[in-house]
């Protein structure tokens, strides 16, 4: 009688060798969490990926795990299909597990090189959250697994951060692949709790002397000691408090990944619990007076407008309001999010599209301030900011505009110092952003926003504040985030080159002020022009030297390949030469384990209690 083979496991650090894997969704912890298991000595790999800026720690990510599994997925999915294919995410979520298959053999071989030595040994990388199964399956159910996950607002924070194209263009996609990873990741676990581990990074950090614990008792393994906390970077997490209003935004724009990360606490070994809190929305239309209007125009930014509303919530005082003015959004997650926030109680108006300052202009009719801060839907207002522009122009009546520093991320990451107002530099170029805090009686003083100067209507209604004699207010402070996208309206205006045509319709609208400051803007122009070009020679110098060192790495990186193809052909053939013994192995083992089963089978027959009879009536009538 034969029964089905199960290989046996084991859990300590001094089998023969143990794999340990490190994953998790991206921008999820995983880097911290291998770089202590790696202290701990667990053996990650010889090729791992060169720290850089986005983790300056290092990313402990074996670069031929990496480079396989980005092949792998990006075989299993469709090229229009749009997403990230890379990442195994496409915005249909089909990933062709059928395809795997054939990459079996290159997988093995991999394995087979890095299980060579004795211990603890691994990979961390993102991707394999989506081939947890096929590795399983190619290391015999015996590895061990640290599944990580982390809150979806942090992850999709810290995503839009990283600044890749792909997510600034997309933000929506943030949430959706949060969901498809983590998804897997329950899935496995609730297969395999007794070789896995779920975790959340969030609860990790708040208590890491729980992880040494948890490899210990729950997988086995002993480790030495090690500090998690020397590891932690606390600049590289951007975290919230439990019930910070972004966490009840996402709940309600995404209810799924709130349920998902519920059933995530309710598994995990760590989980969150209390680290988070979400309540129904339920904004109250302020009473009158009001001090200050923040409007947000919209269209087709759903995904960042639950960003820039949680700010305002986050930071403004009593007696403000918040007013929504939706541009002709088409896109139906935009128009996912402009219902929760409807549903919630939020001053939504709704007009066909019709541009950013029709849009502004809406929202300010209906507002009930003495001031007004607009906010594009794309930003971020910064704490503190609407408290002090209150108070200066309260103060100081002859102050019109107050504004400030402000902090870019996404495709760059730098403060930007914004300086004072120079009517001349100014009238030369904009440099102070929309949002900026200003009395109403200036919108209405002005005509509001002129539609004719598109992208520059901030500009105009700024220089027409300065005509009107209006003082201007410098915070030496950050007063907002400013998001920096490839396809951002600025940015299109560039490349479609009207940006020309809008200057030549604000210097035709403005011509007496330009007039009676001539000299002195030309004078600005030319010093502008000066430092644009010593910039510009310097970008050019540093663009030379680095297409030199990027000539000697691609060099280098050709003799590198043409190596790993050398190993490659030749533990191909070792793999092809070994599999022979491996099988006969195999074999012995499952005719060992099933002649084993066989004699306990055995033992427990009345045939094999005869047979004790028997031996003992022999002992005793040769030795009696």
């Amino acid at each position: 009688m034969r029964r089905s083979h199960v290989p046996p496991m084991s859990s300590t650090s001094t089998s023969p060798s143990q794999p340990v894997v490190i994953t998790g969704m991206h921008r999820s912890g995983t880097s911290l969490v291998a770089s202590y298991l790696a202290s701990l000595g667990v053996g990650l790999g010889d090729r791992l990926l060169a720290a850089d800026a986005r983790n300056p720690h290092g990313y402990f990510e074996d670069a031929d795990f990496r480079e396989l599994h980005g092949e792998i997925l990006t075989d299993a999915t469709s090229e229009g299909d749009g997403g990230h294919r890379d990442w195994g995410w496409t915005e249909n979520e089909r990933l062709d597990r059928g395809r795997l298959g054939r990459w079996t053999e290159r997988a093995r071989a991999l394995a087979a090189v890095r299980s060579g030595r004795p211990g603890l040994w691994g990979w961390k990388d993102p991707r394999t959250s989506l081939l947890l199964d096929f590795w399983d399956e190619i290391l015999e159910q015996r590895a061990l697994y640290v599944l990580l996950y982390r809150f979806p607002w942090e992850v999709a924070d810290s995503m839009q951060r990283v600044g890749a194209d792909v997510f600034l263009d997309h933000p929506e996609y943030a949430y959706g692949i949060w969901a498809f990873y983590n998804r897997h990741l329950l899935d496995f676990h609730r297969r395999h709790p007794g070789r896995s581990l779920l975790v959340s990074t969030d609860a990790l950090l708040r208590d890491p002397a729980r992880l040494a614990s948890l490899l210990r008792d729950k997988l086995g393994l002993t480790v030495a000691d090690g500090s998690f906390e020397s590891l932690r970077d606390r600049d590289l997490f951007v975290s919230f408090a439990p019930d910070d209003p972004l966490v009840s935004l996402v709940a309600a724009a995404s209810p799924r990944c709130t349920r998902l990360l519920a059933e995530l606490d309710g598994q995990a070994d760590l989980p969150a619990t209390g680290l988070w809190s979400a309540a129904p929305l339920r904004r109250e239309r302020p009473a009158d007076p009001i001090d200050l209007s923040v409007v947000i125009p919209c269209h087709d930014l759903g995904e960042l407008l639950v960003e820039a509303v949680a700010s305002v919530e986050r930071t403004a005082p009593d007696r403000c309001e918040l007013i929504v003015v939706n541009d002709g959004s088409r896109q139906p997650r935009t128009l996912e999010v402009l219902a929760a926030l409807r549903e919630g109680g939020y001053q939504v108006i709704d007009q066909p599209n019709s541009g950013l300052a029709a849009a502004r202009n809406r929202g300010i009719r209906e507002a009930r301030g003495r001031y007004v801060l607009p906010l594009d839907a794309d930003n971020r207002l910064a704490a503190g900011y609407i408290a002090s522009a209150i108070q200066v122009l309260d103060a100081q009546p002859e102050v019109g505009v107050v504004y400030g520093d402000r902090l870019e991320f996404g495709g760059h990451n730098s403060r930007r110092s914004i300086p004072e107002l120079d009517l001349p530099t100014f009238l030369w170029a904009n440099y102070i952003d929309a949002c900026a805090a200003y009395r109403r009686e200036i919108w209405e003083a002005c005509g509001g926003y002129d539609a004719g100067a598109l992208v520059w209507e901030d500009w105009d209604l700024w220089i027409s504040a300065a005509e009107r004699g209006w003082r201007f207010h410098r915070l030496p402070e950050v007063t907002f985030e400013y998001r920096v996208r490839p396809n951002s309206m600025l940015r299109n205006a560039e490349r479609e080159g009207i940006r020309e045509t809008v200057r030549a319709h604000i210097y035709r609208k403005h011509h007496q002020l330009y007039a009676e400051n001539l000299t002195a803007v030309l004078l600005a122009g030319h010093t502008y022009l000066h430092a644009v070009t010593a910039d510009a020679l310097k970008l050019a110098a540093a663009r030379d030297r680095l297409q030199r060192e990027a000539d000697a790495a691609a060099a280098d990186a050709q003799a590198v390949r043409a190596a790993r193809d050398r190993l490659q052909s030749e533990i191909d053939l070792l793999a092809a030469a070994v599999e022979p013994e491996r099988q006969a192995l195999r074999a012995l083992q499952q005719e060992l384990d099933d002649c084993r089963w066989e004699m306990e089978f055995m033992k427990k027959t009345s045939a094999w209690r005869l047979r004790g009879v028997l031996v003992r009536l022999k002992q005793r009538l040769f030795h009696g």
